[in-house]
């Protein structure tokens, strides 16, 4: 059953769409019919009975067969069908209020009457997989589970247009103070609909454009206080700004750099200029999630000491979807109030404080050759470095990391990093040998 719950969710991850609230008749496809419905924020399950018994999974093998609704699953489904596997969300029902995920957390430990079953997909149904309209999807799930109170199907509204699907949003989202809605098209994405999400995080590092945004902000990569002075690294933030301001951030951040014994690699793929971390930013996102198909996401967590940053360890952390800028926030200053976790905990499941840290094995050099040229009297340096990380096992590192730093006194950006990895031992050498030659010219004597 596990495999069955990763595959589901492996092939139904790849449809979901988040949309802004503002743009539902602009970027949801036409269709002649939608059914929508309130979004549940609990966990991914699915409810399988066979011959072999009934219970509930996920897709990381958690299989739960105590909970007081199995009870009722087993008087809806046992001797009607020989098996049924629904896909759902599992969550925890509070009559009246929004759903929390982290609320459906504790409440598994304490096997709760109030934890609900919401189905929204039919997988297989007495050995057959089901492939259906979303009118017949809806009228089958609707037979299957007649009459249950904590185990029933997804409050479908079946509609022909967007402008009823914005009615809908209004009247869950914007009066009931729902999470949101899920929108589902004949053959189409299944669209997730929420209110924007803003978050205020800590600037860590930046990059610079290249070409035409050369002397512009390309992007900044910003964290999350789990404790004073130590971050979770959360996202790159690269979109939203004007160009006066990539200009303006820029020469800011370049006034705030310091060491970093870690390196992050911007979306170009060039080493983060880390800076102090002492500046807020407000961003928005569509979604945040928690886990991607390979499995829970990882980040690292890392530790400012006021003059260099030094890597604590991977963390189970969220992604977000589309993060924008919006605004410098002068009025917050980085620390567990103003740029805390709890932003995320607050929307998603996320225990941080129970996790300990792995130690990791050194690194150790395996390729190193530097380079300097005289010019104007002053010395030009260009070093070409290859570490093993001897961390690959942990699935979080790469085996071996390639480095190059080019530091010219006369040049604006005096120094130039770059940055790149590999698994291969042959392909690590390679990329060493490729950026000797082309790096390397007439004038360069080897130190």
């Amino acid at each position: 059953m596990e495999e069955i719950a990763n595959k589901y969710k492996r092939q139904t991850a790849s449809r979901y769409l988040s949309v802004d609230c503002n743009e539902i008749t602009t970027s949801i496809m036409e269709s002649e019919t939608y059914a929508v419905s309130t979004k549940h924020d609990g966990h991914f399950y699915i409810l399988y009975s066979n011959d072999k018994g009934l219970g509930l999974i996920n897709h990381g093998g958690n299989n739960i067969e105590n909970l007081p609704l199995l009870s009722e699953a087993s008087k809806l489904l046992k001797g009607k069908y020989k098996e049924v596997i629904l896909a759902g969300e599992l969550f925890l029902n509070k009559e009246g209020e929004r759903t929390r995920s982290f609320d459906l957390s504790s409440a598994l430990s304490e096997k709760s009457k109030d934890i609900h079953f919401a189905a929204f997909d039919i997988i297989s149904l007495n050995g057959e997989e089901q492939k259906l309209g979303i009118k017949t999807l809806d009228s089958k799930l609707k037979t299957i589970l007649n009459g249950g109170s904590c185990i029933y199907p997804v409050d479908n509204r079946i509609v022909e247009s967007r402008k009823d699907i914005e009615v809908i949003y209004k009247k869950v989202v914007e009066k009931d103070k729902q999470e949101g809605i899920v929108v589902r098209s004949e053959n189409g994405p299944i669209y997730k609909i929420k209110p924007l999400i803003t978050l205020d995080a800590v600037i860590l590092g930046y990059a610079e454009g290249e070409g035409r945004r050369a002397g512009m902000l390309k992007e900044i990569l910003v964290g999350l206080n789990t404790a004073p002075n130590e971050f979770l690294l959360l996202t790159k933030v690269g979109n939203g700004y004007t160009e006066a301001e990539r200009i303006k951030l820029l020469k800011e951040l370049e006034k705030k750099k310091v060491d970093s014994d870690y390196i992050e690699v911007s979306g170009s793929n060039v080493a983060f200029t880390m800076v102090k971390a002492e500046q807020v930013i407000e961003f928005s996102c569509l979604d945040i999630f928690t886990e991607n198909s390979k499995g829970p996401i990882k980040k690292m967590s890392i530790k400012y000491d006021k003059k260099n940053y030094k890597a604590v360890g991977k963390h189970h952390m969220a992604s977000v979807i589309s993060p924008v800028y919006l605004k410098m926030r002068t009025d917050k200053k980085p620390g567990i109030q103003d740029t805390g976790i709890s932003q995320i905990t607050k929307v998603v499941s996320l225990d941080v404080s129970s996790e300990t840290n792995t130690i990791l094995e050194k690194s150790e050099i395996i390729s190193r050759e530097v380079y300097v040229k005289k010019s104007k009297g002053t010395n030009m340096v260009r070093k070409f470095m290859i570490w093993k990380t001897n961390k690959e096992k942990s699935a979080d590192f790469p085996a071996y990391v390639y480095h190059y730093t080019d530091f010219s006194p006369g040049r604006k950006e005096m120094l130039k990093k770059e940055v790149k990895v590999s698994n291969s031992k042959s392909q690590i050498k390679k990329i060493f040998d490729s950026e000797l030659l082309e790096n390397v010219k007439k004038g360069w004597s080897k130190a």
